[in-house]
């Protein structure tokens, strides 16, 4: 089946089978994609598929306002990310990395020494670049914990390589709306990611760790 704007039309026209029919060809061509993208945002597998199934039944309650010509996959992984953007912001507390003086809990810093000590065999360059990647992992998860949303945009824009005007249709909000929001991101991200910029230039001035303000 073609998934252009007509058959999609004509699809939620009809509905019945024909609407059924339509997703169930669009799940199979592009479902893998938008999956892989929400397990990477909730951190759950299940999560995900929970998320972009939701997204799907939402499209097809509202599938009669669309009116065309645009892009009807684009319309749908609006839908898809925006309900991405709600399980992010619904989900329940996580166990935290750290303590509120801002130390790593008992359980992550057994964590961290066990996988040192399993990384003391390796080469010494080897070492430095998992410690960096485990470094960084730990900032994303903290900047994630306390600004999901924050994070899952800067995540489009850095891992999945999306400009303005993609975010922008995505957040439903003008070019310039947008570009202040994902400076914002970048501004809240960085006092997170202290650490591994520490790493990557030890000889740097290091700024003062703290928790970002709320704006």
């Amino acid at each position: 089946m073609d998934l252009s704007a007509e058959t999609f039309i004509r699809a939620c026209r009809e509905g019945g089978a024909l609407i059924d029919r339509w997703l169930r060809v669009f799940d199979r061509q592009h479902g893998a994609a938008l999956y892989r993208e929400a397990a990477y945002a909730l951190r759950s597998w299940s999560a995900g598929q929970d998320a972009v199934q939701e997204a799907l039944v939402k499209v097809w309650l509202r599938c009669a306002t669309f009116h065309g010509p645009a892009d009807p996959l684009g319309w749908i992984r609006t839908i898809v990310r925006n309900t991405i953007i709600d399980a992010a912001r619904n989900r329940p507390a996580e166990q935290p990395l750290h303590d509120e003086q801002g130390d790593l809990t008992l359980a992550a810093q057994e964590a961290i020494n066990r996988l040192s000590l399993d990384a003391t065999a390796r080469p010494e360059r080897e070492l430095q670049e998992r410690q960096v990647e485990q470094v960084f992992r730990a900032c994303f998860e903290r900047f994630r914990l306390a600004h999901p949303e924050h994070a899952l945009v800067l995540g489009w824009v850095v891992e999945d390589g999306l400009d303005t005007a993609a975010v922008a249709a995505i957040l439903d909000r003008t070019p310039g709306a947008t570009r202040e929001f994902i400076s914002q991101c970048r501004k809240k991200a960085r006092p997170f990611f202290a650490p591994w910029y520490a790493l990557l230039q030890p000889d740097a001035v290091q700024p003062n760790i703290r928790e970002p303000e709320d704006a």
